[in-house]
């Protein structure tokens, strides 16, 4: 017989302070989080599994860690017949990523076959699902406190409602999107918390140190990573995603300690023209729901403000272009376990009672919704499919001499459950030629239509120039390729395998010890290439580059290599060591390589030229803690840990004066504010750069070094707002106008220069934030990329800046001494997804000593 427990919920004496006596029978709390009607009783199942059972401590009372997270939702599935658990995958310190199903017993019994009848999204007759991901961010951790809570009631509670939901909606609980920001947070706040809680918003407990919970172990926002996919969490919870299609996602963060509370819909300016009338009107009822909630609590609250849905790449948007309701929910933060605030003081509990809140009330909606949910998610995808007929754009092709960034983009591409086709004749449209076995085709006639606009269109106009995030994230653009839309004659034109292949990677040569040779050539328009160089130069392979172009004969053929050729020779190795690692590191991953048996060239240096140089293993070191963007350090540490397996020292900034520079090759400072340095550390850094080594600064760092003196380059002055007597309503557009958040500038590339080796195109883009202009320079040979007279490909950026951008120097070489000091006056390695910019960062560690 089962025992039932009754719980009689107790209104709060203060809304912001957890401050009510609880009874042993309320160890959990209960009454407290559950407390969502002022006269509701609620009867729990006793043999469900509570969350004191396994953390020993009531929720609220210390901030979860993963572990602890784990443990709790793998023995609640163990418990109950209404929860099934699943490792959905792991994060970059191996931590679990994990979902929680609920439901009846009688869904979960044929859990395996909804989720193949998801795939059939027409005719799919199941329950519905509804996704609650928690604490993306990983120090918003109210959410992630409050998941086990939602998980409990939904399976513990006799309430008719949850019954009924249950029986009609499968529930996904992600309880914890970032396990290792979350696990440095809740360390952190767990270890200066004491018997009596401070609020004091100086003290160490609320002072999280740099470079804080938010992000992940690489230092990446996860929330801008559902579309770009470059980290195993966004992976894992996009192909679950994909797997369920959920007819909600409730994204659950926090914002300031001064705030009140966000639910969505946002700003109806700015909705991005993709997302549908009908998205906004359905967010808009389900928010009556969250309304209604927070009422019965006294709690604060606002929406359609503040937060917009442009950017496709967050939690609460993402679904709105593949089908779904996704609603972003912001609780005030106590970024510890209380905190004073213009409000009163906060709590952790009650942060955390919110989050519980919005959570029952986004599903009471779900339920009260589902046959209309159930019917928007229909008409979403049958009317792409009419947007698609009726779009005098029929698809997209684009082409790369590069293969390594061709699968990176097409292996993107697959994840989004989007049709790759390769092109299997070339084709011409104008004056661009797109090579098969270089060249691949996506039709926009398929159920992801939406998503496959969004990644190729290059929008310049918007109804409202504010944005919360980027204003545009051009793929093609961001991969470097050559790509078009294809009108429909066009597009029947051209000639495509029916399945997609795989990727096409030219004649490999197989080295068994018997050839006779004396180099192996490698071409660097691939970066595959270049990203398995560092183990070759590890193990102390002979390796040098040139900086001219050259012929040789192989096979009885001429074959032209550009400058940048890697020349690797066996000289110095045993034959049979020297060909495993090419094996192993060059041709295992793809890369075609050539031998030779003779250093004459036909036409061209030959291979023992001067003008052929030896390619030294880096050493970077890069500059970190307060101050520094985190965000543009994780980029650069991921870039160069992950994707070159270039080991990266790290050290504090304001320690810059007293760092032995001697053992490293590269000082790489990326945007954040630097210490100022006396002359005796400015020449100390002067001679290290003309001992050989060399300093690479991205954005704001480059204003640094022109402070300090050391660069010649000038920046130009900022220009002053127009005073022009404008109204109030009008400051918000006045102030975008001298803003720019993230749209996406053409450069024009000295192809020649080393910096550029490996890149086929003439242009090169680069996502542009800020204003930081530098002034056009008259020293020959630096100049690397140059924006070009119209520089705007995609996003919002005044003409004013347009004008004041155009033309102006992107990327800068100098030379000084045996040394050299690069400026980039953009991120070239944002978000982890710029393959194309990212380039010349990569060879700005390799190719120094050509210039």
């Amino acid at each position: 017989m089962i025992n039932i427990k009754k719980i009689t919920l107790m209104v709060p004496v203060f809304a912001g302070l957890f401050c009510c006596k609880l009874s042993l029978a309320d160890q959990d709390k209960f009454d407290y989080y559950f407390n969502q009607t002022a006269k509701s009783d609620i009867s729990f199942d006793e043999k469900t599994l509570k969350p004191s059972d396994t953390l020993g401590y009531a929720i609220g009372d210390w901030h979860i860690r993963p572990d602890q997270s784990f443990a709790y939702f793998k023995q609640l599935a163990e418990s109950s017949d209404k929860a099934q658990f699943e490792i959905t995958g792991y994060t970059h310190e191996q931590r679990p990523l994990i979902a929680t199903y609920i439901s009846s017993p009688e869904n979960l019994a044929k859990l395996a076959e909804y989720k193949r009848q998801r795939q059939d999204l027409a005719n799919y007759q199941g329950p519905n699902i509804v996704y609650l991901g928690y604490s993306v961010h990983g120090n918003e951790a109210s959410g992630a406190n409050a998941a086990p809570l939602v998980a409990y009631r939904l399976i513990a509670s006799k309430e008719a409602w949850i019954e009924e939901l249950l029986k009609n909606t499968i529930v996904i609980i992600d309880p914890m999107l970032n396990p290792d920001g979350l696990d440095r947070f809740a360390n952190w706040v767990n270890r200066y918390k004491g018997s009596q809680l401070v609020k004091d918003p100086a003290s160490m407990e609320l002072r999280e140190a740099w470079p804080a919970g938010r992000t992940n172990h690489y230092w990446f926002d996860l929330n801008r990573d559902w579309l770009l996919l470059q980290h195993p969490e966004s992976q894992a919870r996009v192909n679950l995603f994909y797997q369920w299609r959920p007819h909600i996602v409730g994204d659950f963060h926090e914002m300031g300690t001064n705030s009140t509370y966000f639910f969505q819909p946002g700003v109806p300016s700015r909705q991005n023209p993709l997302t549908s009338k009908e998205n906004f009107e359905l967010t808009n009822d389900i928010a009556k729901y969250h309304a209604k909630a927070l009422d019965a609590l006294n709690v604060p609250y606002y929406s359609k403000e503040g937060f917009d849905d442009f950017y496709y790449g967050k939690g609460s948007t993402f679904p709105d272009i593949n089908g779904g309701i996704g609603i972003l929910f912001e609780q005030a933060s106590a970024r510890g376990h209380i905190q004073e605030s213009i409000n009163g003081d906060l709590s952790f509990p009650f942060a955390i009672r919110n989050q519980v809140a919005t959570s029952f009330s986004t599903l009471k909606a779900a339920k009260d919704f589902k046959n209309r949910l159930s019917s928007y998610q229909k008409d979403f995808f049958q009317q792409q499919k009419v947007k698609a007929q009726t779009d005098p754009v029929k698809a997209f092709i684009y082409s790369s001499q590069d293969q390594g960034r061709l699968q990176a983009f097409n292996d993107l591409l697959r994840q989004h459950q989007i049709q790759v086709l390769p092109v299997e004749q070339d084709a011409t449209f104008g004056k661009q030629l797109f090579k098969k076995n270089q060249s691949y085709l996506v039709s926009l006639q398929q159920q992801q239509y939406g998503l496959i606009k969004t990644l190729f269109e290059t929008r310049t106009e918007f109804n409202d120039n504010t944005f919360y995030d980027v204003s545009a994230w051009t793929f093609p653009l961001a991969f470097n390729l050559d790509y078009r839309e294809l009108n429909q004659p066009q597009a029947q034109s051209v000639a495509t395998s029916s399945a997609m292949a795989s990727e096409a990677q030219g004649q490999w040569l197989s080295l068994d010890g018997t050839d006779d040779y004396v180099a192996v050539l490698v071409e660097q328009s691939d970066e595959r290439a270049i990203k398995n160089l560092y183990p070759l130069l590890r193990n102390q392979l002979n390796i040098k580059y040139s900086t001219k172009p050259f012929t040789l004969g192989l096979d009885d053929k001429e074959k032209n290599f550009a400058a940048g050729t890697l020349i690797l020779s066996p000289k110095g190795k045993h034959k049979q060591e020297f060909e495993t690692l090419i094996n192993q590191h060059l041709i295992s991953n793809g890369v075609n390589v050539y031998t030779s048996s003779t250093g004459f060239a036909n036409q061209g240096i030959d291979l023992g030229s001067p003008n052929v140089h030896p390619l030294k293993q880096p050493k970077p070191l890069l500059l970190i803690g307060d101050g520094v963007s985190s965000y543009e350090a994780g980029e650069a540490w991921y870039l160069v840990d992950k994707r070159l397996k270039i080991p990266l020292s790290m050290q504090y900034a304001k320690n810059l004066a007293s760092i032995d520079l001697s053992r490293y090759t590269h000082l790489i400072l990326v945007n954040g504010r630097y210490p100022k340095l006396k002359d005796e550390a400015k020449a100390g850094l002067k001679s290290w750069i003309r001992k050989g080594g060399n300093l690479v600064a991205t954005r704001s760092a480059v204003s640094w070094l022109v402070k300090q003196e050391l660069t010649s380059i000038k920046l130009a002055k900022p220009e002053k707002a127009k005073k022009l007597n404008r109204d109030f309503s009008q400051r918000d557009d006045a102030q975008a106008e001298h803003f720019i958040g993230g749209a996406i500038y053409q450069t024009l590339l000295d192809n020649s220069h080393p910096l550029a080796y490996g890149v086929a195109t003439e242009s090169l883009a680069f996502t542009k934030a800020g204003t930081q202009v530098i002034e056009p320079v008259e020293e020959d040979f630096i100049s690397v990329a140059t924006y070009s007279g119209e520089p705007l490909l995609a996003g919002y950026s005044s003409q004013q800046n347009v004008e004041r951008i155009r033309n102006t120097p992107a990327v800068i070489a100098q030379s000084l001494g045996r040394g050299s000091i690069i400026l980039f006056n953009d991120n070239p390695n944002f978000r982890g997804y710029w393959y194309g910019s990212s380039r010349l960062f990569i060879n700005s560690l390799f190719f120094n000593n050509a210039f």
